[in-house]
């Protein structure tokens, strides 16, 4: 039998979280450089691997034999490397790529922000703001490549939820449902494509909208119409279902209960209004939310709720939950379930 491993230390642990930090540079780096394309079908030295990418050969194969020690990336006796599952998931065109989520390029951003952190903490504001002048989405519209990059990624971490959110809720039961900020459809998709007999209205901004590429590539978009606006001027009237995903964790408080009044608004007396994000659960249980929630602090004025959060806001609003609905894993998403506050 294994003899197991002892337990650190709390010192150590804390060592070992820190000493991270130059793990996580060297994925970035070996995803920005598609260095796991590189050796998907030929195990390569890291002298030809320089070449390709106009790397300094020594510095390279330190890094890959670093990370070849962490299972990121394997050396054989010849000194050539080839690819691990977890490198694996540095490819562009793999199922699961991690590689957009993970490249240099979004790496500085993260590490940016995170080097003015402490503002956060000291003023309650994001240092994204603090980093680069301006708000998260702004940044975005004037660098769109990577603005490309976070939406490829969000995009492919959607997935696994979107199926998870469409079988968790019956949507079966509703005409319609309108998907409000529903970028390219992927919710949709997976709503429409789970339950035959619902029809879909992507609702966005004109210039996202345009592109209902997860539709088209899920074979739905003859069921769904594309409506445009701005859900803090007003939404579409006349669905069942108005679902809100992953929209109300970037904003304040108030602009929260604007955007959940207009989905009142529009919605009929037996119309439900569903906010899917994250629910932080109570006491000192790890939950990968309360690090999520650490982030949007970071990039956004928004934040993750808890229930009771959830409750407040419907309330103000003129709503009220009726349920909240766990999703499974992977997804950390939950379903809060809204209804007129009068019912």
């Amino acid at each position: 039998m294994p003899t197991p491993s002892p337990a650190l230390s709390p010192a150590a642990e804390i060592l070992k979280i820190t000493g991270h930090v130059m793990l996580a540079r060297c994925i970035g780096i070996a995803a920005e450089l598609g260095l796991a394309d590189l050796v998907a079908t030929t195990p390569q030295s890291a002298k030809d691997l320089a070449e390709k990418t106009g790397q300094h050969p020594g510095a390279l194969y330190r890094m890959l034999r670093y990370m070849a020690s962490k299972d990121l990336f394997s050396e054989d006796e010849a000194g050539q490397f080839s690819n691990t599952p977890m490198s694996e998931l540095l490819r562009s065109c793999v199922t699961g790529s991690l590689r957009d989520s993970v490249r240099q390029s979004w790496q500085d951003v993260v590490w940016d922000t995170y080097r003015h952190f402490p503002h956060t903490i000291e003023t309650g504001k994001p240092s994204f703001n603090r980093a680069y002048g301006k708000d998260l989405f702004a940044f975005f519209a004037e660098n769109s490549v990577i603005g490309a990059r976070f939406d490829k990624a969000m995009a492919r971490q959607s997935g696994p939820e979107n199926a998870a959110v469409a079988a968790a809720y019956p949507f079966n039961d509703a005409k319609t449902v309108i998907d409000v900020g529903g970028g390219r459809g992927g919710l949709l998709a997976a709503i429409l494509t789970k339950h035959a007999n619902v029809h879909g209205i992507l609702f966005d901004q004109a210039q996202v909208a345009a592109d209902p590429a997860d539709l088209i590539a899920a074979n739905v978009k003859d069921r769904c119409d594309i409506a445009t606006g701005n859900f803090f001027e007003a939404v579409p009237a006349g669905a069942d279902v108005y679902t809100l995903k992953r929209i109300l964790h970037d904003w304040t408080d108030d602009e929260c209960v604007t955007i959940l009044k207009n989905c009142a608004a529009a919605l009929g007396r037996n119309g439900r209004v569903l906010a899917i994000d994250a629910v932080i659960k109570p006491g000192n249980d790890p939950d990968p939310n309360k690090a999520l929630d650490l982030g949007i602090m970071a990039l956004t004025h928004g934040r993750e709720r808890t229930a009771a959060e959830f409750h407040a806001l419907f309330e103000r609003a003129g709503l009220k939950v009726e349920r909240i609905i766990a999703t499974p894993a992977p997804s950390t998403m939950s379903i809060v379930v809204g209804c007129p506050a009068d019912m």
